[in-house]
């Protein structure tokens, strides 16, 4: 009877036993953290690639044979370096022919300038118009002259008919009156006629002086059109020079050649691409940020440039500018993003860093220092969608509420709920109760 009651015991003691063994055995062994004081920084991070803001286009500046170019991608030029040649054999020749339509041209307007003989044939023409005046006047003089002659002879003849019907005048006289009015008569007649032909002569001296005065006229407008045909050809003759110094092509820009389009010798029309030329001082890095994360970031931000192939660790940098317009752009998994361009200005330059070439960048707007600082992980959403963190004080589980401030994709900023003497889990799941007896194995 006392062996059965001291079996029963022990029974119960061992139940007991397991049940008080089972009430203080840890549910679970995690891995907590202590909020850090510290630094945190918000950033944005995107896939970017370099670029130039301003690259410079050399291009055939008129048609012509393009002489062979030697210069390769990468070789570097300084500016005014003579890059490219054209022959100039046919714009040579161009530039002769003008010179001798513009000489010509001069000789054309000296000799119209020169009015010298046409003057001294114009004094002589206007005296000559004199003399055939005065000539006229003394033939109309002769003219009246003859005419009160004949006028006499006719009025002697008719006295001396009356006469010698009385008979009393001899028939010799009357035939010497006759005679002589007959004279006087045709005497008068030919200064009359004289008189006509000296009009008419007198008239086309008077036309002389005008043909040499239109011709003086015309001189001058032959003169005036020479001018305006020089001044088209001093135009065309300062183009053509023009053309000559164009067929030596000089670099623009102290920099690198990026590009060839066309080396070898052949003709090629005015415009065509030949080199594209770069400064890489000028270099830009250009990120497609979201917008709703590019209306954090301001000019002036830090950055900072990361990329397998710098050797040298990453490259700081700043934000020069935000794009004022976006453009949509569908991503890796179709989705359809909207984004714009942040350029951004690298403080150095690697030499193995060109154009076009990928990298990384972090975008950082945001920065509080003495910060109490957990990692990202150890957040979650509460019920109500407000952040928490799974405490641990006393050996057991607590959801805590806490207040975020800054948050980036590795740390957050604790603004409430915390301070660093406080053990949090680092990664809770959902097997993690609150309440639960924990043990913790280490400290992150």
């Amino acid at each position: 009877m006392r062996r059965r009651w001291l079996v029963i015991l022990v029974g119960v003691l061992l139940l007991a036993g397991l049940l008080v063994y089972r009430a203080t055995r840890p549910a679970a062994t995690l891995s907590v953290i202590h909020p850090r004081v510290g630094t945190i920084r918000t950033y944005v991070q995107e896939l970017a690639s370099t670029e130039l803001p301003h690259d410079y286009l050399v291009a055939m500046p008129i048609s012509g044979w393009l002489n062979r170019i030697d210069l390769r991608e990468g070789d570097p030029v300084a500016k005014d370096r003579v890059i490219a040649t054209l022959d100039t054999a046919d714009l040579e020749d161009r530039v002769k022919q003008a010179e001798e339509r513009i000489a010509a041209l001069r000789a054309n307007i000296a000799k119209v300038a020169d009015n010298t003989m046409e003057n001294d044939s114009l004094i002589q023409a206007n005296a000559i118009v004199k003399a055939m005046d005065e000539t006229v006047k003394g033939a109309e003089a002769k003219v009246k002259a003859s005419q009160a002659v004949m006028e006499f002879a006719q009025y002697d003849v008719e006295r001396l008919r009356k006469l010698a019907q009385q008979d009393a005048v001899a028939e010799r006289e009357l035939n010497a009156a006759e005679f002589n009015y007959r004279k006087a008569a045709a005497d008068h007649q030919g200064d009359a006629l004289n008189l006509v032909a000296l009009k008419t002569v007198d008239a086309v001296a008077y036309i002389t002086p005008k043909l040499i005065t239109d011709y003086i006229g015309k001189k001058q407008y032959d003169k005036q059109a020479y001018e305006r045909q020089l001044l088209e050809a001093t135009a065309a003759r300062a183009i053509e020079k023009r053309n000559l110094e164009r067929a030596t092509i000089r670099s623009p820009i102290d920099g690198i050649v990026l590009r060839r389009h066309e080396t070898r010798h052949q003709y090629l029309m005015a415009g065509t691409p030949l080199l594209t030329l770069g400064n890489l001082n000028e270099l830009e890095v250009s990120a497609e940020v979201l917008t709703e994360r590019a209306m954090l970031i301001q000019p002036g931000d830090p950055v900072e440039i990361t990329g397998e192939g710098l050797s040298d660790g990453p490259i700081g940098g700043k934000v020069l500018r935000v794009y004022p317009a976006g453009f949509k752009k569908v991503s890796s998994l179709g989705v359809e993003q909207q984004r714009v361009k942040v350029a951004i200005a690298p403080d150095t330059r690697p030499a193995q860093l060109g154009v076009d070439y990928r990298v990384e960048v972090r975008i950082f707007h945001g920065t509080a220092r003495d910060a109490v600082i957990v990692p990202r992980t150890s957040l979650f959403r509460g019920p109500q969608g407000d952040w928490m963190v799974m405490a641990v004080r006393g050996e057991r589980t607590q959801l805590q509420p806490v207040r975020v401030g800054l948050l980036n994709d590795d740390e957050a900023q604790i603004l409430e709920g915390l301070s660093p003497e406080d053990a949090v889990v680092a990664r809770p799941s959902r097997e993690i109760q609150p309440g639960m007896r924990v043990a913790i194995a280490r400290t992150e």
